[in-house]
């Protein structure tokens, strides 16, 4: 009984202490980027099976490959990495948000860098995650959960798959509840309706989009999204 109740001390205690600069505040430039990638991975491979390395690995490979690396081969095994490795955060510790989050945004890059068809059967993996992380915390990053399955509802064929533009209406709805502020849901909300022709909807969507303040410390996502908005804009005049 005391050699367990040790062992349990030391864990928590470990699980306190341990801590590392993944750097991922300078990922913004390719090499602060690139640097961060480096530094998960290799802190990874001395810490496999911790939570926080696995999924923390996971969001910097899908930043990185969708970002800065060019070569698609490159770009499919760094988002197969991030995938695996989210994975295992699932595995890991399923209660918990985040490795579902990033093996379903992953799995959906990865998918998309393979082509339509591997697109198509990667669809129920990352549905099931979508909801699974949902049930667990569906505030999760300001509904982010609901901003990529409405994504899949919008972007995935109706007959074949989940396509489905009202129920992608629905969660695009459900983001912009929990958060104002997120210029990507206006985007793809603005995409959704000009698709249907709503163009007085998507106007209003995009002016909002455009309205919200530049968050710094996010700035090239927020400049590409800023940049994709005024094109919409441009196109429905």
């Amino acid at each position: 009984m005391k050699k367990n109740f040790f062992i349990f001390v030391m864990l928590v205690l470990y699980s306190i202490l341990y801590s590392f600069e993944d750097g991922w505040e300078t990922r913004n430039t390719f090499d602060g980027a690139k640097k961060c990638y480096q530094v998960l991975k290799s802190e990874l491979s001395k810490n496999p099976d911790d939570y926080e390395v696995n999924w923390k690995f996971a969001r910097i490979c899908h930043f990185y490959a969708d970002n800065f690396v060019k070569s698609q081969e490159e770009k499919k095994e760094i988002l197969n990495s991030g995938k695996r490795a989210a994975e295992k955060a699932t595995k890991i510790n399923p209660d918990k948000p985040e490795g579902w989050y990033w093996f379903a945004t992953c799995l959906g890059s990865w998918g998309e860098a393979n082509g339509i068809m591997q697109s198509l059967g990667v669809v129920k993996p990352i549905m099931e995650a979508l909801n699974k992380g949902i049930k667990i915390d569906e505030n999760f990053e300001g509904g982010s959960f609901f901003l990529v399955r409405g994504r899949v509802y919008h972007k995935a064929p109706p007959v074949i798959s989940v396509g489905d533009v009202k129920k992608s209406e629905v969660d695009y709805e459900k983001v912009l509840k929990l958060n104002p502020e997120n210029r990507t849901a206006y985007r793809f909300y603005a995409e959704l309706c000009i698709e249907q022709n709503r163009k007085d909807k998507a106007k209003e969507l995009i002016e909002k989009g455009l309205s919200i303040p530049v968050n710094q410390s996010d700035i090239l996502t927020e400049n590409k999204e800023i940049s994709i908005l005024k094109n919409l804009k441009e196109k429905i005049k």
